[in-house]
């Protein structure tokens, strides 16, 4: 992870929507990204999604120490606002996925997934999505996420 570089983004989870979340955030936040993951999915997808989470975490945690950003995004029919604050690990969430399954990935893995990096990367996440269909709520969100990162960086966090 680079987020002072060019927007080169390469994914490779085996986990169609992951690989879609990861994208999203990546491009909404322009960070160059590479992630390559390789884990037990004849169990599912639960491992290699909490596993990324944790590590992608851990990546943002060392590089942004304080910060607050937010964002709002559309994607579709789909609206999400996120707002994150560094060196102030919490989570809070307001969105309903509709199905149980998409791309690869069990839809209650998503809200594991955000908290799980928030936890990693020691920042608070307050996020929340409204209309459309799960995978524009769910690429709202991401999206979001990116900006709001990308926002915190430039922020000294007062």
């Amino acid at each position: 992870m680079d987020p002072e570089g060019s927007g080169k983004i390469e994914i490779e989870t085996g986990i169609e929507m992951l690989d879609e979340i990861l994208f999203a955030f990546a491009a909404g936040a322009r960070f160059d990204l590479a992630v390559k993951a390789r884990g037990d999915l004849g169990t599912g997808d639960h491992h290699t999604t909490e596993d990324v989470g944790i590590t992608l975490g851990r990546a943002l945690g060392e590089v942004i120490k304080k910060g607050i950003g937010s964002s709002i995004v559309p994607s579709g029919q789909a609206v999400a606002q996120v707002a994150v604050r560094f060196g102030e690990p919490g989570y809070s969430s307001k969105f309903q996925l509709q199905n149980k399954e998409l791309g690869g990935m069990m839809l209650e893995n998503f809200s594991h997934f955000l908290r799980t990096l928030a936890t990693s990367a020691k920042f608070t996440l307050a996020v929340s999505a409204d209309g459309g269909d799960d995978k524009s709520k769910i690429d709202a969100m991401c999206t979001a996420l990116g900006r709001a990162v990308r926002r915190a960086i430039g922020d000294d966090g007062n």
